[in-house]
C-alpha cells in the first residue's frame, strides 16, 4: 500500500504585510491618485487590498502580480501637484516609490 502524501501547501505569511501600511497610490495613465491607503495581504498570502477614505477597497490576485520593484518619480505633472498637494515633495520622493506590475499576461501589464 503507498504512503498517503501530505501536501502542506501553506506559507506563513509574514505579520508586518498582514498587519499593512500605508501608502499613497497613483497611476499614470489614467490619473487616479488616492492619498493614505491602507495595503494589506491576507493571511493565505492570495490576495493584496488596499483601500483609502471613501473609498470601496480593492482587490489585486497576488497570482497576476509579475514583479514589484523600485519605481521612478512620476511624470505627469498632476501627480507631482497632487502629491505636493499632500507635503509629499519631488525630493522626498526619491528610493520611495514602489511599482506593482501585474496582468494576465507579460504583454499586457499594467
Amino acid at each position: 500500500m503507498a504512503k498517503p502524501y501530505e501536501f502542506n501547501w501553506q506559507k506563513e505569511v509574514p505579520s508586518f504585510l498582514q498587519e499593512g501600511a500605508v501608502f499613497d497610490r497613483y497611476e499614470e495613465e489614467s490619473f487616479v491618485f488616492e492619498p493614505n491607503c491602507l495595503f494589506k495581504v491576507d493571511e493565505f498570502g492570495f490576495f493584496l487590498t488596499w483601500r483609502s477614505e471613501g473609498k470601496e477597497g480593492q482587490v489585486l490576485e497576488c497570482s497576476l502580480i509579475n514583479s514589484i520593484r523600485s519605481g521612478a518619480i512620476p511624470k505627469d505633472p498632476k501627480i507631482l501637484a497632487a502629491l505636493e498637494a499632500v507635503g509629499k515633495s519631488e525630493n522626498d520622493l526619491e528610493g520611495r516609490i514602489v511599482c506593482v506590475c501585474s496582468g494576465t499576461d507579460l504583454v499586457n501589464i499594467s
